[in-house]
């Protein structure tokens, strides 16, 4: 007996790993499938800009020059059309591929289940606090202001009801089902977890915002690794999706009040 104490002492302990969830797409299929993802996305925004470039053209209202393709980069109306229609391409193969899978709904596959009133409240002091730092940062470093972009769109569209609506409204579902939804319940079962999954999905999401200097990406890319943490401890979707509302009211507020000279 004692022998066989002493046999079952020198057994290393099991350790099991976690089940793959099966409903849910691997890592390897999650990374083919959002890469197709974005490429669509991708290319409904190109669409949508020929589209745009060819309209001017034939209406003649922009004058052709060197400077134009630098203008359209720029243009609000544009922005706002290719951001409402790349969105609606991109989440309907979100929805398409999760569909394919025929696994998990869409509900529980993105993680969109409810949260608690006084989490919004929660989310709504990050938001403040982040912005709070980020500005004790800026005015402690004399990081110089950089909004060409956003002040270059809002002054150039037509319809700034519309801009509004698809950066306030498009652009956070697309991301954020993408980034914090499709691709992070596919990386975060693989051996990379949660902590692996936020960083890449952040790094990327910062990288795609090629529009910014430097620093505005850092700043996305800190925006991406705490709304990368918030999905993971509320384990919904909705969290990020107010967060990521907020920022961007938050910013186009400051745009108009930039504009028209209340601040600088």
């Amino acid at each position: 007996m004692q022998s066989e104490i002493r046999q079952l002492k020198n057994v290393p302990p099991v350790i099991e790993t976690p089940k793959r969830n099966t409903a849910l797409w691997g890592g390897w299929p999650t990374i083919g499938l959002g890469a197709a993802i974005f490429a669509l996305y991708f290319v409904a925004q190109t669409v949508v800009a020929i589209a745009f470039v060819f309209s001017q053209l034939v209406t003649g209202t922009e004058p052709i020059d060197p400077q134009y393709i630098l203008r359209m980069a720029t243009n609000g109306n544009l922005i706002s059309i290719a951001t409402i229609v790349s969105a609606i391409v991109g989440i309907g193969f979100i929805i398409l591929f999760i569909k394919i899978r025929k696994g998990a709904g869409i509900r529980d596959y993105l993680g969109l289940k409810s949260i608690p009133k006084k989490t919004f409240l929660i989310l709504l002091a990050v938001v403040i606090g982040l912005i709070i730092i980020i500005s004790i940062i800026e005015q402690a470093l004399h990081v110089p202001q950089n909004t060409t972009f956003t002040v270059d769109a809002y002054e150039t569209t037509s319809w700034p009801v519309l801009l509004w609506i698809a950066v306030l409204i498009f652009a956070p579902i697309f991301e954020e089902s993408f980034f914090r939804g499709f691709v992070f319940v596919g990386l975060r079962q693989t051996r990379v977890g949660a902590a692996g999954t936020i960083a890449l999905t952040s790094l990327t999401w910062a990288l795609l915002h090629i529009q910014y200097d430097i620093y505005g990406m850092a700043t996305i890319l800190v925006l991406g690794i705490t709304l990368g943490i918030i999905r993971y401890k509320t384990g919904s979707l909705w969290s990020t999706l107010f967060l990521h509302f907020m920022w961007n009211t938050v910013a186009m507020v400051g745009t108009v009040l930039y504009i028209n000279g209340i601040i600088h």
